[in-house]
């Protein structure tokens, strides 16, 4: 496909394209609709030796107040496809579509990804979870450009060293996610529209629903990293389960531990119902968001002995 016909933008803002409303423009924007059309823009980037950065839904990415230098990507839409219980979804399908398409066909096991903002091609390159589930649990198959050898791939599940927040199209930016098939259950539709329900309910309790956020700002913190101590944690915080049901340390409950819930730099503020969340109260730039997260990081450390890691990418950074 020839790129000219893809109608790229120059200089487009990427505040207008994240959730965060933060951003400088981008040297080339385009938006795609197909398989295909990704396919092209990825080709135009690497015959042309353009940096590129693929941005679905725009959640969980904070871009530079200078911008992009090369080719942002945006897949938006795309295809849902059935074979029995496996369903193949374009990168740009949102997880919310994909949530209610799939339980229309009465598919279940995928309810928990109504709480993830994002589209299908970030939420398999971030193993993005939420509600106990991950994208792990259903990923059978993920087609992928090679932007190193200019050739599709297709990749097991079980072979893309999903993790916790990351997988191996992570950690080798080389590799875009094209598309992915997940496996799922037959079951009662019924019953999963109302645990869907359930969910929302939840999300917009705990959270800043409608507000320009990336959502979490950093990856809670899993027992098993190295150094951490899970009873003498739980003793020192009681409130904290010790139980298997949590999978970690909440890192929400650590920065209000510190007192920084509702603390603001510049237009930056984390936010007062989630201490893991940074909001944009108005006019907040990339610069403000990282002195933030910079404040937080030096705060829980000094205090807590834990160093926090970034859940949010960084876009022309």
């Amino acid at each position: 496909m020839d790129f000219m016909m893809l109608a790229p933008l120059e200089n487009e803002s990427l505040a207008h394209h994240t959730v965060f409303k933060i951003g400088g423009p981008a040297r080339f924007f385009i938006s795609v609709s197909t398989r295909d059309g990704l396919v092209g823009a990825l080709r135009f980037a690497r015959r042309e030796r353009l940096p590129w950065v693929i941005l679905g839904a725009g959640s969980n990415v904070l871009v530079s107040d200078r911008g992009f230098p090369g080719l942002v990507i945006h897949p938006e839409g795309g295809a849902i496809t059935y074979e029995g219980n496996a369903v193949h979804a374009d990168a740009g399908v949102q997880m919310a579509r994909l949530v209610a398409d799939t339980l229309e066909h009465g598919l279940r096991g995928f309810e928990w990804a109504i709480g993830i903002p994002g589209s299908v091609g970030g939420s398999v390159r971030g193993n993005a979870g939420c509600f106990g589930g991950e994208m792990k649990d259903a990923v059978a198959a993920v087609g992928v450009y090679n932007a190193s050898t200019d050739m599709m791939e297709t990749w097991r599940g079980i072979d893309a060293r999903f993790g916790y927040r990351t997988s191996v199209f992570k950690e080798r930016p080389k590799l875009a996610v094209l598309d992915a098939t997940m496996t799922l259950e037959a079951g009662d539709a019924a019953a999963g529209h109302e645990l869907v329900k359930g969910f929302v309910a939840r999300r917009s309790w705990g959270q800043d629903i409608g507000v320009p956020s990336a959502g979490c700002a950093f990856k809670n913190i899993p027992w098993d990293r190295r150094g951490i101590d899970r009873v003498a944690f739980c003793r020192q915080f009681p409130d904290v389960p010790a139980s298997g049901t949590v999978d970690g340390i909440p890192v929400g409950y650590l920065i209000d531990q510190v007192g920084l819930r509702g603390y603001q730099v510049g237009g930056a503020k984390i936010s007062d119902r989630h201490g893991n969340f940074i909001v944009n109260t108005g006019g907040a730039t990339a610069e403000d968001v990282v002195m933030l997260i910079g404040i937080a990081k030096e705060r829980v450390h000094r205090i807590h002995g834990v160093m926090l890691e970034e859940e949010i990418q960084y876009v022309g950074f």
